[in-house]
């Protein structure tokens, strides 16, 4: 929401062209990118500023520059810093500014201010001196003048002075104080004020840090159990000492000999025998607390405990504007046992105890989100983790699924598809793998993964997950819930009715349907989908990539051998003008070829300059292994010759296995994989016979095939003499036609009525003669 707001601010003044040049003195002190700088040089082109710090390092800065630098918020600028006078008040007030007072010593240090000026305003007029013994009436009269008490509103006593002058003395150190450090000499020093020697000796010192450091340990103990632990050390040395100097225990009987006092430690010293007095229980508790935080939890709830606590985090990455800027990708196993079966229609009538032996399991679903829009580009569900889901969402985060989702029966497009900024994972080994980052480094996608057991580094996905359990499987029966004390006695197995195919339909309805478009809090009330349209109209994603890139990253290579008819390769032949040169220079040559198991449409040929893409049957575009695979399966059933089948029959093959994958991606949706290196292989084996396609229908000829059939012959080319005959109606046989080749040809006159026009008449033509080549002497 706050996007949104600040879109709705006015547009800031332009600055001016001309840049200020700026005064800086040499005693002033500027705080320049994090760094306490001093003014070293200064001529016509700019400044030369040295740190403070060691090492000395020097910035160099021109007037435009230092003119942008000093509205920014790192910068700082303190004219005086530099003084005797202002180091001289820092060290002793121990702040940097008064506004750095806690507001009852800056009202002091007020009136201390206040008295002083009177007292100075009063020398220069030659009413005050620095005597002391004329000094004392003086500052008893500006106690009244200045500091009198209020009289109460309705009678009473009256209240005490608001602030109490002290002696000439110390009067005379803050007139001093004011004059030599100003307002920050007249500053208190309580912050000096203390014991600051150590209390205990050398021997007893150790004792209690080491009893600190206990504290640091997994089996957590407490503060008052290190305590008694400590008193028992004590107590001990102390006893072994009495013993060692030949006194009687017996005559110290009732004295505690761990907190021992400072007359009975004085007794024991005088007849030679040096005690240890245990610290208190607070002085333990003041240790415990010097001690780092990140320590403290990683010593006594693991390491992971304590990365996750002390994590920055601040909503994830800031700066987000475009979409598809930054994806974040991560498995979770899903909180619902699944059915891995199809569901019978006879599931109602059979036992409880069939029911209970049938085989179930918890499937991991795979998502990845848009942090910019909170979208949902791809997501796939499957039995059990693998590189094979990162790589399909891959894959799906650059297509359109708006025909999966229509499948299913969603009414929303699922359109969201762009070529991603950076793609995040976690640190899994289904995610975090080479195959992964070789394919985000072809699709030029940055691709990163974050500090292990982090998960405040992906927010955005990890509440996505959250959302899902929480608004799409809880209405659901078998839930495995998040652990086995939230869980209780609920019997998840016995309860599980979803199959695997069914969840992966919720899922996709839940998802394109109903959380694209209800408001999303991180969004500031705005829906998901409403923001995508909003800032791809703004900030366009960047393009996905072309067919021929997502072949090459996500095809799978073959090593082919390339004919005088081009390259043949699961049931197709695959040819171009550059193909035919290649063979006319090295033919019978072996190449490999990458082919993209979801479009057969194209092929990418390995050459010397890179990569070549040859394109097949047109028909082809778009139809995947499986669907051709299907395809031929059918026609193999209709007819076993097939290297003349005719496009009208193959499309109606490929139209039959694309209801049948449809059917099948609709029972799947999520659950569609590509087919693997080896599946393809299999199929290319027993794809033994190549298409050939056609474009129409031929059927055998009866006889003579006359090349100008169905012409209608005007001028010179008009029929002779003879009894003229119409046209056939198109629904008469081809043997009628035909049965007009052998009539005699015969003159007939070349007018003719106008209501009447000749039929054409087919002439007979000899078969072309077949060519041989001309033999040469």
């Amino acid at each position: 929401m706050l996007q949104r707001v600040h879109e709705l601010l006015p547009l800031k003044p332009p600055r001016s062209r001309r840049a200020v040049r700026w005064h800086v003195g040499e005693s002033a002190v500027l705080s320049l990118f994090g760094h306490s700088c001093v003014r070293k040089i200064c001529d016509k082109n700019g400044f030369v500023f040295e740190t403070l710090s060691e090492p000395k390092r020097s910035i160099a800065l021109t007037f435009e520059e230092f003119d942008l630098v000093k509205d920014g918020y790192e910068f700082d600028f303190d004219p005086l810093g530099a003084t005797p006078g202002k180091a001289a008040a820092i060290l002793k007030s121990d702040e940097q500014m008064i506004a750095d007072l806690p507001d009852e010593e800056r009202e002091l240090v007020k009136n201390k201010l206040i008295a002083v000026k009177k007292f100075l305003l009063l020398k220069a007029r030659g009413a005050a001196s620095h005597y002391r013994q004329n000094l004392a009436p003086i500052l008893l009269k500006m106690q009244d003048e200045l500091f009198a008490p209020k009289a109460p509103p309705k009678g009473g006593q009256m209240g005490p002075p608001t602030f109490r002058l002290v002696g000439p003395k110390r009067f005379l150190e803050w007139v001093n104080a004011y004059l030599e450090m100003g307002p920050l000499g007249l500053v208190n020093q309580y912050h000096l004020c203390g014991w600051r020697d150590d209390r205990y000796s050398r021997e007893e010192r150790p004792i209690l840090m080491d009893h600190v450091y206990r504290y640091l340990s997994r089996e957590a103990p407490t503060i008052a159990f290190l305590w008694g632990e400590m008193e028992t050390k004590f107590a001990n040395l102390n006893r072994g000492r009495i013993e060692a100097a030949g006194l009687d225990l017996r005559d110290y009987q009732g004295i505690d000999l761990a907190r021992v006092t400072k007359e009975f430690k004085e007794h024991m010293d005088g007849r030679g025998v040096a005690l240890l007095t245990c610290p208190a229980i607070d002085l333990l508790r003041v240790e415990i607390r010097r001690l780092p935080p990140f320590d403290v939890i990683a010593a006594r709830k693991g390491e992971e405990v304590a990365q996750r606590f002390f994590h920055p985090s601040k909503g994830g990455v800031q700066g987000l504007i475009r979409p598809m800027q930054r994806v974040e990708a991560d498995d979770w196993t899903t909180h619902l046992h699944t059915l891995v079966m199809e569901l019978l229609p006879l599931w109602d009538a059979i036992s409880p105890e069939l029911r209970e032996a049938a085989p179930k399991t918890r499937c991991v679903f795979s998502a990845a989100i848009c942090c910019t829009t909170r979208v949902i580009p791809a997501m796939t569900l499957a039995l059990r983790t693998g590189a094979s889901n990162t790589k399909q969402l891959l894959r799906m985060s650059v297509s359109d699924k708006t025909a999966l989702a229509r499948s299913i029966g969603c009414e929303t497009p699922w359109e969201y598809r762009a070529t991603m900024d950076t793609f995040v994972v976690d640190e899994g080994s289904a995610l975090l793998n080479a195959e992964t980052e070789l394919v985000c480094t072809d699709l030029g996608i940055a691709f990163k993964s974050p500090q292990i057991d982090t998960p405040q580094q992906r927010p955005k996905i990890e509440r996505f997950f959250q959302t899902l359990d929480i608004r799409s499987l809880l209405r659901f029966s078998g839930r495995a819930f998040s652990n086995p004390q939230v869980r209780g006695k609920y019997e998840s197995l016995a309860r599980a009715c979803v199959t695997v195919e069914e969840l992966a339909a919720l899922i996709v309805r839940f998802v394109v349907d109903q959380y694209h478009n209800l408001p999303h809090a991180g969004l500031g009330g705005e829906t998901p989908r409403a923001c995508w349209l909003r800032l791809t109209k703004k900030r366009a994603p960047t393009t996905p990539p072309g067919p021929s890139r997502v072949r090459l990253a996500f095809g799978e290579p073959f090593t082919v051998t390339m004919q005088a008819e081009g390259i043949e390769i699961f049931g197709n032949w695959y040819r171009s003008q550059k193909i035919d040169e290649l063979f006319q220079r090295s033919p019978q040559r072996d190449y490999i070829v990458k082919v993209d198991g979801e479009d057969l449409g194209a092929i990418s040929l390995r050459v010397d300059g890179g990569w070549l893409t040859v394109c097949g049957p047109e028909i082809m575009k778009g139809v995947n292994v499986a669907i051709w695979e299907a395809a031929l399966a059918n026609l193999r059933r209709q007819d076993e010759d097939l290297q003349n089948l005719v496009k009208p029959v193959v499309h109606r093959a490929i139209e039959f296995a694309q209801a049948g994958d449809a059917e099948t991606r609709k029972r799947l949706s999520i659950l569609y994989r590509p087919k693997t290196r080896e599946q393809l292989e299999a199929i290319r084996i027993r794809m033994n016979q190549t298409v050939r396609h056609r474009e129409e229908v031929l059927s055998p000829p009866t006889g003579p095939i006359d090349i100008l059939g169905g012409r209608v012959f005007v001028g010179t080319k008009a029929p002779p003499n003879g009894p003229a005959q119409l046209l056939p109606p198109p629904e008469e046989p081809m043997a009628q036609i035909e049965a007009t080749t052998e009539r005699v040809r015969s003159k007939v006159p070349r007018a003719v009525p106008a209501n009447r026009q000749p039929a054409p008449e087919i002439r007979l033509r000899k078969p072309p003669r077949e060519w041989k080549p001309k033999e040469r002497k």
